[in-house]
């Protein structure tokens, strides 16, 4: 019983990290800086532990490439004399991220004495699974919604003015990113032959993926793109891996993916005829299907606005070094652009180009460079996962041709775990060579 509550605990903990917020009696300070704190005392132990207080190679070189983004931050909004800050701290945002989730991982490896891929998109799969419950009872369950609101800040104004489906920290396009990211994860585990997983696995990796992508895309559609991925990865898995799936048991893992598959088809079904409000999120999240099983055409109200967010600089210098603007920029008195309630420079939402506009195309490549090599050091410290890391690099350039949101904090959790692998390596050298 012990060890299930320390679960649990470690879930929270997880959803704490990946999607982050406020509360009402702290605003000043969401979730994730608070795991910051607790995650340095954390780093400080573990360098101890090492008795060189060496920081792994690959960290200094990720605070570099994140340095870099800072720096031509600084220079563009100097250059064009602006006062949009967002990208100058970025080295700051990705210590604190980085911090946050090497507290994540400790405690992932306190309670199981371990520390690997698998188990981080347990827990990964765990903190999402909570955020759709949690979607689902504030959205029905008034005395809920009364007790998040009252205690969790989020904007839950502006969700209920659009009337959006939100869990705790978990709401519109940012939550529509990481749920995408941890479906391709899910996939990959699923598929993969190196898991052996048994019949009860593949259950639970199925369940989850569905149920995520039911009720993420009902919370935000960009959900969608890691589902799509997910099933790419699932039917090209035998010609990408060149093996097929390990059967398992009387049935196999396929007959057993495919039974689950179709009696959470069948129960959404009933749902979705049975409860008009059930009905009514149905209908908003895969408003593209709809639209292509009544009309033979994909048809989404988004994708709609966002092509008229198609805006290209008009000028050499704005792509090589931006015009200085992200943020909400309208209440310069020196902003020139089509400024919206949001505030989006240029009155576009695409992050792309909102990069572009702030610091060019020399930012955009080391912001992408960022992505890049942390996908390079997941896949040399977890070579058997190296697709599960290109899917979720995939998933967060993809991702920026809608919204700028990135996914650096799942690699975050994984660049952790291999330090917290590489420091227990290290002290087990050094206990070894003791005479």
């Amino acid at each position: 019983m012990i060890k299930v509550l320390k679960i649990i605990l470690t879930v929270l903990v997880t959803s704490f990290f990946f999607f982050p917020f406020s509360f009402s009696f702290l605003p000043s300070q969401n979730t994730k800086n608070l795991l910051a704190v607790v995650g340095l005392v954390f780093v400080i132990i573990e360098l101890v532990r090492r008795k060189d207080l060496s920081v792994p190679r690959e960290l200094l070189i990720l605070l570099f490439i994140s340095g870099m983004v800072s720096l031509l931050s600084l220079i563009s909004i100097t250059y064009n004399q602006t006062p949009d800050t967002t990208y100058v701290s970025f080295i700051r945002s990705t210590a604190i991220w980085l911090s946050s989730a090497f507290a994540c991982v400790f405690t992932i490896r306190a309670v199981h004495g371990r520390i690997d891929a698998p188990l981080i998109v347990h827990y990964l799969t765990g903190a999402c699974l909570f955020q759709c419950a949690a979607a689902m009872l504030i959205a029905f369950v008034p005395s809920v919604q009364l007790f998040v609101d009252t205690y969790v800040q989020q904007g839950q104004g502006l969700l209920k003015d659009l009337g959006r489906l939100y869990g705790i920290g978990a709401s519109l396009d940012v939550a529509g990113s990481r749920f995408a990211v941890v479906l391709t994860a899910i996939s990959f585990l699923l598929t993969s032959p190196a898991q052996k997983n048994t019949n009860g696995m593949a259950v639970f990796y199925t369940l989850s993926f569905i149920v995520i992508s039911v009720i993420g895309n009902m919370i935000a559609r960009t959900t969608t793109i890691g589902m799509a991925i997910g099933v790419a990865w699932f039917l090209a898995t035998p010609f990408i891996t060149r093996q097929r799936l390990q059967l398992d048991g009387r049935f196999g893992k396929a007959f057993t993916i495919i039974l689950t598959g179709a009696a959470l088809v069948l129960v959404s079904v009933l749902l979705y005829r049975a409860f008009p409000e059930v009905k009514k999120l149905f209908e908003f999240g895969f408003e593209g299907f709809f639209s292509f099983f009544e009309t033979g055409e994909w048809n989404v109200s988004s994708n709609d606005k966002l092509a008229t967010m198609m805006v290209w600089p008009e000028e050499l210098r704005t792509w090589i070094i931006g015009d200085g603007y992200f943020a909400n920029s309208r209440y310069d008195p020196n902003y020139l652009g089509n400024a919206t309630d949001q505030g989006f420079y240029m009155g576009t939402d695409i992050g792309y180009l909102r990069f572009i506009f702030y610091f060019g195309i020399a930012g955009l490549v080391w912001i992408i460079a960022l992505l890049v090599y942390s996908t390079y050091v997941c896949c040399k410290y977890f070579k058997e996962y190296t697709w599960l890391f290109v899917m979720a690099l995939l998933v967060g350039l993809v991702v920026w041709a809608k919204v700028s949101t990135d996914v650096f904090l799942f690699f975050a959790l994984f660049l952790c775990a291999a330090f917290l692998q590489e420091t227990q390596e290290a002290i087990q050298v050094s206990t070894t060579d003791t005479p």
